[in-house]
């Protein structure tokens, strides 16, 4: 039981860690280039795919049995992160419920998506 909880804990780490890379990314090419809305929101779906992908790729190579559950597994701990640090700061305007359900699609997709190619 430690083992598993390690190792969740190690693909939440990746995803944060995915993160914080493409959000700097993110921020430099807004620094430099002045993209545009559309670009950045983008940038940013990409990021909860990507970093969710990643963690449930991790977790999935860790588990021998239901690879894609602990995918899934990876993408809702990442959103209940990333919902749980939203709430640190004053309301954006993501807080809608349109974009709630759907970065949590996202993230659900993405991290169940690492698992199952795992």
């Amino acid at each position: 039981m430690p083992y598993i909880a390690a190792a969740c804990v190690k693909a939440l780490i990746i995803a944060c860690l995915t993160t914080v890379i493409l959000l700097f990314a993110i921020s430099f090419v807004m620094y430099k280039a002045n993209p545009g809305e559309n670009v950045v929101s983008l940038g940013i779906i990409f990021t909860y795919i990507l970093s969710c992908f990643l963690g449930g790729l991790y977790l999935g190579h860790k588990m021998d049995k239901r690879k894609f559950l602990w995918g899934l597994g990876t993408g809702l701990c990442y959103f209940t992160v990333l919902i749980l640090l939203s709430a640190a700061v004053p309301v954006g305007a993501w807080m809608d419920i349109q974009h709630l359900v759907t970065s949590c699609i996202l993230c659900l997709g993405g991290g169940c998506l690492g698992g199952m190619l795992a």
